[in-house]
């Protein structure tokens, strides 16, 4: 059932101005949670073409929810906050969450609400194809989000309206949560603008190429390759006038070519580890919960997207998001396989 906005208006009631705040986990993460149909197929179908489905499983998916569990795998302290509806698949997702250990008490069960749904086509390639079924998953309004995600260290904001973005960046900001944004690829259709408007104040954001393109106005695939191409990448986002306001630093990953580190002044890069990839499926969310880890531990940025590239190449070994465990001692042998130690 949606809470009422008497029982909770966005608003901590246990904390009071001036006092040292408790945190209850160390991160806490905003989006979508979703039942995932991963299909199997030879080719993605064209118009007006029938492909057929070599294989399909249900799998529990949605980004921020991936992210959530990856999290968890690597040791934090994290609840996910979201919408399920009352229904089976509303409690085959948040057995989910449980079985990784992954906090539920703010995840909120709508009733008569039909819990989201998509299908994810992947090709011989581990590439996907993604079709949302729609259904029950995102806040619509600050009086629907339990009060316990102001108990973190850290917010990661995912799939959300760009209102409520706002409302969550706000709160967080003033009982000194430290917050960081991944709108992906829908939200990023709303332009720079109202992108930039919406999250004043977090510290870091996350986007993958096409996004960050997106954003930028940019059509065409410029034909660079690290480091060139994030030379490139700093000077254009600078001229676009990016780095204002609480932020400082801007994590783009690049699929099979690595990813990019860009904060004002200063860039990194990391070049992608090699992997057997049979799926592509979650690897930017593994990605993702790899380097806030790191950054909750206080590691040098190199070593943060060193740690969260080992985690990506981890998961597109296997078939689905969530394949395998994402387990610190999983990072380190894969580090340690090619040559390079999360403490370097």
């Amino acid at each position: 059932m949606v809470p009422s906005e008497g029982q909770y208006h966005g608003e901590n009631h246990d904390y009071n101005q001036g006092d040292k705040p408790v945190f209850t986990y160390t991160i806490v993460t905003v989006g979508a949670t979703a039942v995932d149909l991963v299909v199997q197929v030879g080719t993605f179908p064209g118009a007006d073409q029938l492909v057929l489905a070599r294989e399909v499983q249900r799998e529990p998916g949605g980004s921020t929810a991936n992210i959530a569990v990856r999290l968890a795998q690597l040791g934090e302290q994290v609840a996910f906050a979201g919408l399920i509806g009352d229904d089976s698949a509303g409690q085959y997702l948040e057995q989910a969450f449980a079985r990784e250990r992954v906090a539920v008490e703010l995840i909120t069960t709508v009733t008569g609400g039909s819990t989201a749904s998509a299908v994810v086509m992947v090709n011989p390639a581990g590439q996907r194809a993604i079709l949302s079924l729609g259904g029950t998953a995102l806040y619509s309004e600050i009086a629907q989000v339990p009060a316990g995600v102001w108990k973190s260290k850290l917010l990661y904001i995912g799939e959300a309206y760009l209102p409520l973005v706002r409302q969550l960046v706000t709160g967080a900001c003033s009982r000194g949560q430290q917050v960081f944004y991944g709108p992906g690829g829908i939200f990023a259709r709303e332009g720079w603008a109202a992108l930039a408007e919406a999250s004043r104040g977090v510290r870091g954001l996350f986007l993958n190429w096409e996004e960050c393109m997106l954003l930028l106005g940019k059509e065409v695939k410029v034909p660079y390759e690290l480091p060139e191409l994030a030379r490139w990448l700093a000077r254009v986002i600078k001229k676009a006038g990016w780095w204002q306001g609480e932020l400082r630093e801007i994590v783009v990953t690049l699929g099979a070519l690595g990813c990019i580190w860009l904060a004002p002044g200063d860039l990194s890069w990391q070049p992608a580890l090699p992997a057997r990839v049979v799926d592509t499926t979650g690897a930017g969310d593994a990605f993702t919960a790899g380097y806030l880890t790191a950054y909750l531990k206080d590691w040098p940025v190199e070593t943060r997207l060193k740690f969260a590239t080992a985690c990506a190449s981890l998961t597109i070994e296997g078939q689905g998001a969530r394949w395998g465990r994402i387990t610190p001692a999983a990072v380190a042998a894969k580090l340690q396989q090619e040559g390079g130690t999360a403490s370097d």
